[in-house]
């Protein structure tokens, strides 16, 4: 189930990075910010914890 989990924060992760990324090129970078910034929480979280 922890891999689903991963699998789960990584394709929403990108999704969001994704569609921050295109609204940023637009003009407004606010989700791309706030993706990056939940990405470092999600990847801290999921990837460095002590097994």
């Amino acid at each position: 189930m922890k891999l689903f989990y991963a699998f789960a924060a990584w394709i929403a992760m990108g999704t969001v990075l994704g569609a921050g990324i295109l609204m940023a090129v637009k003009g407004n970078p606010w989700l791309l910010i706030a993706g990056l910034v939940g990405f470092v929480i999600a990847v801290g979280k999921i990837g460095c914890m002590p097994h």
